[in-house]
């Protein structure tokens, strides 16, 4: 190299910023079906659709990606993720082997769906893509559990929705119905 050239490299530095500097947001629909046993409490994911508008899409196989991992994490926040303590303060799920994950074998097969609605923000009409499939998984999967179990008078509404909590609710709505006096 020339004596004058840095051998630590070169370097650019450039920024982009918006026209509306508050953000391009994507936005999106989820839905799920389930099954509740109501011998267990277990919940089973049947299947899971993600509706998507991420504006313009440069890369769609990493948007999906993005969105597919999101879901994953979402899911984990319905029906495992807990940090409980004890009376004391002290945490009851400080390992691994106590803090629960979705598996792979948990999270189903999700299609994802696109709508391509440029944003007239930014140059190429893109949006932000990153945090969208980790906030509908709760809502969805809570609102077909509770479609579930609405045939047997219960709700759940408390995350995660354990098998404890699926199982509680079903036996508080059995209790509500015995309370009840007949009508001659």
């Amino acid at each position: 190299m020339p004596p004058d050239v840095d051998p630590g490299g070169l370097e650019v530095t450039a920024g982009y910023r918006a026209g509306r500097d508050s953000g391009t947001f994507s936005y999106a629909a989820h839905a799920a079906l389930v099954a509740v046993d109501a011998e267990t409490g277990l919940i089973d994911i049947l299947d899971y659709v993600v509706v998507e508008d991420g504006g313009t899409l440069v890369n769609p196989m990493i948007v999906d990606g993005q969105i597919r991992g999101g879901t994953a994490q979402g899911i984990g926040t319905c029906l495992y993720e807990a940090s409980p303590f004890d009376a004391q303060g002290q945490p009851l799920a400080s390992t691994m082997l106590d803090y629960l994950l979705p598996r792979a074998s948990d999270v189903p097969n999700i299609r994802v769906l696109h709508m391509e609605t440029p944003s007239s923000h930014t140059e190429f009409g893109m949006k932000g893509i990153g945090e969208g499939g980790a906030v509908g998984p709760p809502a969805a999967i809570v609102s077909a559990v509770n479609d579930a179990l609405c045939r047997v008078g219960a709700q759940v509404h408390d995350l995660p929705l354990t098998p404890a909590r699926i199982l509680a609710a079903i036996e508080s709505a059995a209790a509500s119905r015995r309370q009840r006096p007949v009508e001659a």
